[in-house]
């Protein structure tokens, strides 16, 4: 049902729808689409590559300003190998020189770490903090520490003995975070050997050790100071030590330290220093402004558009003209034929109508009866015909309605408020020949009904019910019932008149149905059921509506 409308639907539509301007909007939208797309991934392809320029110069400056760190503990450390001892005076001048935190922003200071009792027989060594510049409120806090009892710090400072090269320590909180305002931090350390030089062997390496120049950092702290030269409002950034996951962080600009995984656009860079690896994942900042080629797409959508629609405009009012002119040239062909059908289907109900008329004569002249009588009842039944015809008439001889055939039949008997008459079913379009016999059975029916069933007293009543059930992929069986209730007992007729034959026998051939006709005391009772073709909801009529 579903298929063969939609196939009527694309048939109506090629009809009366121009192919050619539909196929060119189609591929206008396609090629516009297309078009946006690739301008769209030049704009991602060019964001990306400025992204990546901006990640570059955060990702050097960073490994640039730790690499200087390294040297200046190098320094540092050059400073023990040039003299036997150095004294605290003598440190201190050293740092006020280099000046790391006036020229080299983000370090916490300079110290020297010596070491106070070496490893022996599974004994821990020990160490002391012994410089740290410039000795503010902060670095006095850690001066004399043993950083080797704890095991990050014991970590690097071990490493850094052995390789004799600068190590970075991992996630630590320093001992200078005397306020709410904490920071992660870490450490450098620079070996110091006795002698100045650094042995060859680890052996001698551990043998020789001294202590550690060392430098402590506020991972925040020193992230700000290498970004400062750096617009950050086109970059967040997290750094963590080692591998992404939240107890490795260090510091963040972003909420919670958001990594790649986050909206927008973001890349992961490594920092490799001292021994150290550093992860940071950049994400673009609300600073970072989209390039102009994202919004040349909404310029080529638009004129992609635009143009789509001027030519198919254009070929549908081309298109629309030459159906046209189609159309008038099969319409014109289908009046001619269409004239023909008519005279034909004319002479066809024509004889038709004669043959019912002459049928409806011969039967009721069979009457016995006064001459009156007969008359009254062929002109009756004369006036039920011409009920049908005119609802087919009006209707152009397409069908009709069931239940309008069925109330202008039955109006005349329901009474002042309509209770005597009782119709229920529903909707179902007649065949013309349909129709035509189900309105001389309704007809039959009615004239029994008050002459000597329901409606030949005040207070009996008719109902006449309808229903439709599937039969097969192209008809609908339906059955109607015709039941009387409230009238006078009912004695089944000795012989069957013209109405019973009408009813029982010519109903059923015309309909090719079924047809029964029984006549309990309560009320006569009928049954017709036939197949008609499946209804379609569209050619249904409401009571009363004009085709």
């Amino acid at each position: 049902m579903a298929g063969r409308s939609l196939s009527t639907a694309l048939r109506r539509l090629r009809r009366t729808t121009p192919v050619l301007p539909i196929l060119i909007v189609v591929l206008g939208l396609a090629a516009t689409l297309s078009g946006a797309l690739l301008v769209e991934r030049v704009g991602d392809a060019r964001d990306r590559q400025r992204f990546d320029s901006v990640v570059d110069q955060a990702n050097n400056a960073l490994d640039g300003q730790l690499q200087t760190y390294v040297a200046i503990l190098h320094a540092a450390a050059g400073l023990f190998a040039a003299s036997e001892t150095v004294n605290h005076d003598e440190f201190r001048a050293f740092a006020e020189r280099v000046d790391v935190r006036g020229r080299y922003g983000g370090i916490q200071g300079l110290g020297y770490s010596a070491q106070i009792a070496p490893e022996r027989g599974g004994v821990r060594a020990r160490h002391a903090v012994l410089f740290l510049e410039p000795e503010d409120a902060r670095n006095r806090i850690a001066i004399g520490l043993d950083m080797y009892a704890e095991p990050v710090r014991r970590e690097a400072m071990s490493r850094a003995r052995d390789t004799g090269l600068a190590a970075m320590s991992g996630k630590v909180e320093l001992v200078q975070e005397i306020d709410d305002n904490k920071q992660a931090g870490f450490l450098i350390y620079e070996p110091v050997y006795a002698g100045g030089g650094r042995p060859a062997t680890l052996e001698a390496r551990r043998s020789a050790l001294q202590g550690f120049v060392y430098a402590p950092f506020r991972a925040g702290d020193l992230l700000q100071a290498v970004f400062a030269g750096i617009d950050q409002s086109e970059f967040g950034y997290a750094v963590y030590n080692g591998e992404v996951a939240p107890e490795n962080l260090l510091a963040a600009s972003v909420p919670d330290g958001a990594g790649a995984s986050a909206p927008g656009m973001s890349t992961v860079r490594q920092v490799s220093v001292a021994g150290g690896v550093w992860t940071i994942v950049y994400r673009a900042g609300p600073g970072f402004g989209s390039s102009a080629a994202h919004q040349l797409v909404w310029v080529f959508v638009f004129g992609g558009l635009l143009a789509t629609a001027l030519v198919a405009v254009a070929t549908w009012r081309q298109g629309k003209a030459r159906m046209a002119a189609e159309r008038e040239l099969a319409a014109r062909t289908a009046i001619e034929a269409r004239q023909k059908l008519l005279l034909d289907e004319l002479n066809h109900r024509v004889k038709n109508t004669l043959a019912t008329v002459q049928s409806i004569a011969a039967q009721s002249l069979r009457q016995t009866g006064d001459v009156e009588s007969v008359r009254r009842n062929f002109e009756d039944r004369l006036i039920a015909l011409s009920h049908a015809h005119n609802l087919l008439t009006r209707d152009a001889w397409r069908g009709a309605n069931l239940a309008e055939l069925a109330e202008i039949e039955l109006r005349p008997y329901a009474g002042p408020d309509g209770a005597r008459i009782e119709i229920v079913g529903p909707a179902v379009w007649l065949s013309p020949n349909s129709a035509v016999a189900m309105s001389m059975a309704l007809h039959e029916l009615t004239t029994n009904a008050v002459k000597y069933g329901a409606l030949s007293n005040a207070t009996g009543h008719v109902i006449l019910e309808w229903t439709l059930t599937e039969a097969d992929a192209d008809h609908e069986r339906l059955t109607l019932m015709w039941s009387e209730q409230g009238g006078p007992p009912v004695t089944p007729p000795a012989r069957r008149g013209f109405g019973s034959r009408l009813i029982v026998g010519g109903l059923a051939h015309q309909l090719d149905g079924e047809v029964e006709l029984t006549f309990p005391v309560e009320g006569a009772r009928c049954v017709i059921t036939f197949l008609t073709p499946r209804q379609v909801a569209a050619e249904m009529m409401a009571v009363g509506q004009v085709a």
